[in-house]
Order: structure tokens, then sequence, then C-alpha cells
């Protein structure tokens, strides 16, 4: 992610309500309401209760398959902390609620995938028979074989009852052998069918022989996707995506056997036939972060069913949805800690009792943002957030026709001209792409020095200083930054020496040291160069007095340096660019810092040697950037204040910082857990709860780098790198946008970069006075 930033200071009355600020425990002194704000209505329709039931699994095992009939599920789990792995099936009875192990007997170097059950409880899997125990990890949790079809390993068709008894093993048809079985659907009657790249086969459900029903050429480089399900009226469908094709939905005629393209589109919001799940009352169901939808084939959309963050659900990735005999729905859902069997059970809606509406607006959801609205919602008895996606509302007014970017960036104007029309929701995620301090500077958003002087549980100096003051706006506060990561330039210590590279010496360094300043920057190039706008080319505009200074000498450096990079990055050699730094042929290397892994992956994978931070070359120096990870800030109209900063303060708990993964933590105190834990060998927490060494690798340019534990000296140089950095990442797309269009008239020699600066200048100038 990145930043960008507008700011009339807004007055801060002294209007509180004492016994609100008496039941959070606050101090006097912090405004708590505001004008009235528009509100989404609380969705009552689609609220559901969760009955949960554990599965046999925690943080290194996982469900890998599940299957149904109408007597219950079947579920497949495999663990990580045995030693060769180890697969377990479990049985969930509707009629007794308890989860059973099945006892398969002893299956050594014997994995299974892709299980079925009929209608009398038997159990169907494919089985890999490992004389290589090293594979035989990557097929129990489901992934493919890259040695699919070696003559090491054996594959066959296994038939259980429901007791673990073996019927029958069968070998695979010759074309599953030689090609990965994808998915597989029970056809009443007459057996298991199998999809795989080669086509379908059927095994009878007697015998266990199989036989090729439906043929497919497979061709090299080529995408195929096949999907068996059978529904609710015993018809079976295969859904595929094909390269040229695009999807199809075809429908088995049980007389011959053989398939026919029903020429159905799945709605709009379906995307092939991943992440389906056949039901009852609907042909499938799916979700998504937002909730359970479901459809009949022939359906142009989907109708919703339950909305999670409306029924107070956290739900992480969901490996089954079915319908159980008394109406309900289960699902099973599986995060880092286990997996939940959940009964989900519709809400009479006139019951869903009413809350105060606070109104949060985004442009795609983050999970750990909708993780904090669940428990903010479940503990408050007077407000309930409700989540606004600008992006779904782009996809609902435009029948789903925007691709990817067209959705997140009219999703993303949509939201700034909420905000800056006096519509903002109460709680606003920064996107990367937002004029963040441009809301600041017009009074968009609420200044948050006065919470967290008012706090007693928050106290500002247990953050890291600098990340608080690089996202300032004229000294105030306007967001919260729970993590962040630091995009800088890395290079050799014995390279540079105590030199820093800079726009003006870049060149002589690396002639100096025989490296070819066209490849110095490694694979970047100018079509890179939109992050080199947004990193060095930020540092020429001042948004807080709305003045820019393209028309320098040193903006014209800066140009001049871009233009000197290769033109494109087609055709490159990825692997062997990475190799460079260790080969002394490149001299930075621009980098995204959000670990101390990524220290190590640095200095022993890219360089394999010391290494320095000079961040991005500049006129006189080089800089480095914070950038949010998570950005949060406050509507100035909104009318629940405390309330919303009650939830804003959370992410800067100590329960949520020490959480945090991929990024750096903004507490002082969790950043010095994790320098802590790099001191450390990798590892994880068994079952048993006792620690467990264990391996990672990187492969840089084709050399392994094994993570280890860090020295302090190491862990220290990080600490003080993050904590050195100032500079914030401003990106605004608009002057983004307006270097990139002009700067291609000299990369292309039609003007000077004199021309182009002063051009440049006179855009920007015009844009940041309409901004003020």
């Amino acid at each position: 992610m990145r930043k960008g930033r507008l700011v009339k200071a807004a007055a801060i009355g002294m209007v509180c309500s004492m016994a609100f600020l008496s039941a959070c425990g606050k101090k006097e002194g912090v405004i708590t309401e505001g004008g009235d704000r528009p509100a989404k209505e609380l969705d009552k329709d689609h609220v559901y209760s969760f009955e949960d039931i554990d599965i046999p699994t925690d943080k290194n095992s996982n469900v890998s398959k599940v299957c149904a009939n109408k007597n219950g599920l079947f579920l497949s789990i495999y663990n990580y902390d045995a030693e060769a792995g180890d697969m377990k099936f479990y049985r969930f009875p509707y009629e007794t609620g308890e989860m059973e192990e099945v006892a398969l007997g002893d299956k050594k170097n014997t994995s299974f995938d892709n299980m079925v059950c009929d209608d009398d409880g038997n159990i169907y899997a494919v089985e890999y028979i490992f004389n290589d125990e090293d594979t035989a990890d990557e097929a129990a949790d489901g992934e493919e074989n890259e040695d699919y079809g070696s003559s090491d390993t054996e594959y066959k068709l296994v038939k259980f009852s429901s007791d673990g008894k073996v019927v029958f093993e069968q070998p695979l048809t010759e074309e599953d052998s030689g090609s990965y079985v994808s998915s597989m659907a029970y056809a009443k009657g007459k057996g298991v069918l199998t999809c795989s790249e080669s086509g379908v086969s059927l095994y009878d459900e007697n015998t266990g022989e199989g036989k090729n029903i439906y043929k497919r050429e497979a061709k090299e480089n080529t995408y195929f996707d096949g999907n068996l399900f059978r529904t609710r009226n015993d018809d079976v469908y295969l859904i595929a995506d094909e390269d040229g094709q695009g999807t199809t939905v075809s429908k088995l005629d049980p007389s011959s056997m053989t398939f026919a393209d029903t020429g159905e589109a799945l709605p709009e919001d379906v995307y092939g036939g991943y992440g389906l799940y056949p039901g009852t009352s609907y042909d499938f169901y799916k979700y998504d972060s937002n909730g359970i939808y479901a459809f009949n084939i022939g359906d142009k959309k989907c109708t919703k069913i339950c909305d999670f963050t409306a029924s107070n659900a956290l739900v992480e990735m969901v490996n089954f949805i079915g319908e159980t005999p008394d109406g309900r729905l289960l699902i099973e859902n599986s995060s880092i800690d286990g997996g939940v069997l959940s009964y989900l059970t519709k809400v009479d809606p006139s019951t869903v009792e009413d809350k105060e509406m606070i109104t949060l607006g985004t442009v795609y959801m983050a999970d750990q943002v909708r993780k904090q609205v669940v428990k903010f919602n479940k503990s408050s008895e007077k407000y309930k957030i409700s989540i606004i996606d600008y992006a779904d509302l782009v996809e609902e007014e435009n029948d789903g026709d925007d691709d990817y970017s067209d959705t997140y960036m009219t999703g993303i104007n949509k939201l700034s001209l909420d905000i800056t029309q006096g519509k903002a929701p109460d709680i606003i995620l920064v996107d990367d792409s937002m004029p963040f301090e441009s809301y600041a500077i017009k009074g968009a958003l609420e200044p948050l020095d006065p919470y967290f002087e008012a706090d007693d549980e928050i106290t500002v100096t247990d953050y890291l200083p600098n990340v608080i003051e690089a996202t300032k706006v004229k000294n105030h506060m306007y967001s919260v930054i729970p993590s962040f990561y630091v995009t800088t330039c890395v290079a050799a210590k014995d390279i540079i020496k105590d030199e820093v590279v800079t726009l003006d010496n870049y060149k002589d360094i690396c002639e100096s040291c025989g490296i070819d300043p066209e490849v110095g920057m490694g694979m970047l190039t100018r079509s890179d160069a939109r992050q080199l706008y947004q990193t060095i080319g930020s540092t020429y505009v001042n948004y807080e007095d709305g003045t820019c200074s393209f028309d320098t000498d040193s903006f014209v450096k800066f140009l001049e340096f871009i233009k000197q990079l290769p033109e494109s990055d087609e055709n490159v050699d990825y692997e062997k660019y990475e190799s460079y730094y260790r080969e002394n042929k490149s001299l930075l290397k621009s980098y995204w810092l959000s670990s101390f892994e990524d220290y190590q992956v640095l200095k022993k994978g890219y360089f394999g040697k010391d290494i320095v931070f000079n961040g991005f070359p500049s006129t006189k120096d080089g800089k480095s950037y914070i950038n949010p990870m998570l950005q949060i800030a406050m509507s100035s109209d909104c009318k629940n204040k405390q309330a919303v900063w009650e939830f804003m303060k959370s992410f800067l708990t100590d329960d949520y910082q020490k959480s945090i993964e991929w990024s750096f933590p903004v507490e002082k105190k969790a950043i010095d857990a994790l320098a802590e834990k790099a001191q450390e060998n990798p590892y994880y927490i068994d079952s048993n709860g006792k620690k467990v060494e264990t391996t990672s690798v990187w492969s840089i340019g084709g050399t392994d780098v094994n993570i280890e534990a860090l020295s302090k000296e190491e862990t220290q140089t990080v600490v003080d790198f993050i904590e050195s950095v100032t500079n914030s990442d401003g990106r605004d797309e608009n002057i983004i946008n307006i270097i990139d269009e002009e700067a291609a008239a000299f990369y292309e020699g039609q003007k000077s970069a004199e021309e182009v600066a002063d051009i440049i200048q006179s855009r920007v100038s015009i844009y940041l006075s309409e901004q003020m």
C-alpha cells in the first residue's frame, strides 16, 4: 500500500456526555457529538445465529476435504505435527451432533484427496501410495503434485464403508493417473465421476472398475479447471473454465452417461465452479468475506442469504456449506487456530435489536478490520457499525460489468466525492489512492489529538513517534495507523561504504564499481517509474500550503535519472536480475521492508553480505518512506464520535498490535517483541504447547536462503532504521498521472527535461489551487 493526502482546521467543541465518558473510563474534554449523519439501515433480513461445534484441529492441522449426504458429514483432517504427515477421517451424524473418528487402519506413506460419499454413507477418495515419502505431504494437503504420473507412486480409487473398512481399491484410469484429479462427484446408481485435465472418468460403485466417458485433449500451457457437482435433484453438472471458451455448464445424461452443454451462464458474480457448494433449497451456495449467497442454474444474480457482519460472525475460510434436514445451514469455517462447524439459524427480523448505526466506508474490506467491527458490535449495547463497501456499490450500479481496476478507482472516486460533499461515512478506511491530506485540510476529518489526550488507556508515547509525526497534517493527527511497512533502497555496504547514493553521484558510483548505470537499480525500468513518482516525486509537493517545486534543477535531475533506466521489463529474466546484487552488477535494490525476516532475505539472499539502507536517491540524500498498511480516520461530522474513537483505538491495543502479521506494528512494545522473536530460529507451537523449531527457506536468484536467528545487533539495525524514517509516502493519483503523462515527451526525445518540468509545475499548481 501507499499513501496520498487535504485542511481547514476544525474547531473542537467541548460538548460531552458525562455519563458516556464515565462508563468508558475517559477523561473529560473530548467531543462526543456532531451533526446528523446519513446512516445505512440495519440489515435485519440476513441475520443468522451461529452455533459452533469444535472440530479436532489446531494450529498444526487443517480440514482437507468435506463431503455430505442426507445423514451427515464426513471430514478428512491433515495433521502437520506428524513426522510424515497424518490424515484422519471423521463423521458427523446430524442425528447425534457428535464428531466421531473413522479408523482407517494402517496406511503408511498413503494420502487421500477429493473425498465424496454416497447415500449409504460409503466414502470414496483418491488414494496416493508413495514410495517417496517427501511427496506425501503435498497430496495430503490437496496440493497438485508436480510429479503426478510418476512410476514411484500408485494412484487408486478407494471405497470405505461408513466404519472405515475398505470395500475396494482400484487403480485409476490411464487418463486420471497421468493428470491430477481435481474434482469428484457421486452419480446415483452409477458410481463416482472424476474430473481431470484429461476429461471425466466413471468408477462403478460396486466394483470400482473405471473407464473414461469424456476424453479431453490436454494442451500444454493452456488453462482448464473442471468441477463436478451432484445437485439437489441428483443431477450431475460439470462446470469448467477453459482457455478460449470461458465458463461452460454441462449436465450429465444418466442414460447415455454423456455431458451436454446446457447453454446456461452462471450468475455475474460467480466465477467458474470454484467455491460452489450444492444445496437443497438452492442448487448452489457460495460465500465471500461479506456473507453467504445462493443461486439456481439459470439465475442471473445470486440471492443474499446471510450477512456475516450483521450476524456478528467472524468467518475466515469456509470449506463447506450445506443444509441439514431441519432446514438449517451448516458451514465449516477454518482459521489459523483450527476449525469449527457452525449451525446457522435464521433470526426473525422482528427480534433483531435496534441500535444506533455507525457507518464505516471502504473500498474492498480488509479482513482484519471486519474482525474488529464484529468484536465492537458484539460488545456494544448501544451502537452497531455497518460497513459500506464502495466497490460493492459500484458493482451493483454497473451489474458487475466493470473490471477490477475500474471498480477499484470508481469506488475510490465515489467515496472521495462523499467525503468532500459532506456525506462521509463516520469511519473512513483511508486507501492509499485517496488525497488524505486534502481531506484533512478541508476539515472533512476529525483531529484526533484531543482523543489521545483524554484517554486513560491509550498513551501516544507508547507508539513510534516517527510514524505518528510523519502522518500528521499541520501538526495534528487525523488518522490511526496500526501497522506499516517501509519502502527503501538497499545497497551493499562494501560498495558504497560511508557514502549515500544520490541523484548527483549515482552514475559515478556505478561506473567506479564497474556497474552499468542502466541496470544499477536492478530490474527497475521506466515502466516502473510510477513507483518513483510516488516516492521521490512526492517530495516536490507541499500540500499544507498548496505549492510545488517541479521547475527546479533537482526535479530535472530526477527525470534524467529515470530516463537512463531500461525502457521496459519485457522478456526480462527475473531470476537473472535477482542475482545481479550478489554479483555486484546492480547497485540499489528497491524493497518493501515489512519484517525482520526481510532483513535476512536482503542480506543473505539478494546481496550475500552486509547491507545498508540507503533510501531512494534524491538530490542531497537517500529517502525512505513510511507506508500505512492500514489507516483509519473519523469524519468531522460524525455524530457518535466517542463511540467511533473506541473502535479506532481497538487497533492500538496490546492484543491487536501483537497479532499483526506481514507488516510492522506501530506500538513500541510490539516491535520489541518481534525483535526478540527474530533472535530465535523459526518455530511453531505444537498441539501440546511445546515450541518446535522449523525451517524457512527463500530462493533468491537460484540461491536458497535459510532463515535463522538474527543477532541482537542485526535486529537493532532494523529497529533503528524503521524508527529513523520520517517521510510518509505521498501518493496522489492525479499528480502521479500528470507527471506520467508529461514526462513521456522527455523520455521519447520530444521535449527537454526543463520544458517538461515547467509543464508539470504549471499543471500541478493549478490542481493544488483547486484543492485548497
